[in-house]
């Protein structure tokens, strides 16, 4: 599906002209460095709008009225975290262990005048930090997602673990991580549709739920 103009992209999802001239930016900052790195699939070069700005923009609801930090596991180009700190949320946390990745979403950064914090690291060895949501995109299955979140959880200073909300985009192979992480953890969760995806869905976990398994 195409997205030519700021009307295209608004007729899916609503922001202001100066976020469309900044993910403007966006992609052609991407374009530039995958000249030289893998940043994203070959096949998607010539649908970034749709596939990824789109499809990490529409995360933006659900984070949108969280106060405090997202973390976004695995961030790769960018995407989704990169695009939600371009939509206005001040405290998103991008974990990427790729070091050229890193400088490339450092660049990205700067260029949108945009406030992200990066963190050059494995997810195994990323320091805690306090957290109200953890978010993944392309990443994992969801068993292994669950379990970089219980190892994250694992090294908070207290006592009485406090679990994150989790929100993560899955595509049409979404079912069968659900059956197979349930088969260790019955863990609560709504699904969305998705607008870029129609096998695709937005899994939202409730963290609390963490606590009863």
């Amino acid at each position: 599906m195409s997205i030519n103009s700021y009307e295209d992209f608004c007729f899916y999802q609503n922001v202001s002209r100066e976020t469309y001239d900044k993910f403007k930016l966006f992609e052609e900052t991407l374009i530039k460095w995958q000249r030289s790195i893998n940043l994203i699939s070959k096949s998607t070069i010539n649908d970034i709008w749709f596939r990824h700005l789109l499809d990490s923009s529409q995360l933006y609801p659900f984070i949108s009225k969280i106060k405090g930090n997202i973390f976004d596991f695995g961030s790769g180009a960018g995407f989704p975290g990169l695009v939600l700190a371009i939509m206005g949320h001040k405290k998103i946390c991008l974990v990427e262990s790729d070091q050229k990745k890193c400088t490339f979403l450092r660049e990205v950064a700067m260029l949108c005048e945009i406030e992200v914090s990066i963190f050059n690291t494995r997810i195994e060895n990323l320091e805690y930090k306090d957290v109200d949501l953890i978010m993944s995109r392309a990443l994992a299955p969801l068993s292994k997602l669950i379990d970089y979140v219980e190892l994250f959880i694992d090294k908070s200073p207290s006592k009485k673990k406090t679990f994150p909300n989790m929100l993560f985009l899955k595509g049409k192979s979404y079912k069968n991580e659900i059956s197979d992480l349930h088969k260790n953890k019955k863990l609560f969760f709504n699904e969305y549709p998705s607008l870029t995806d129609k096998f695709g869905k937005i899994l939202y976990f409730d963290g609390s739920s963490m606590l009863k398994n």
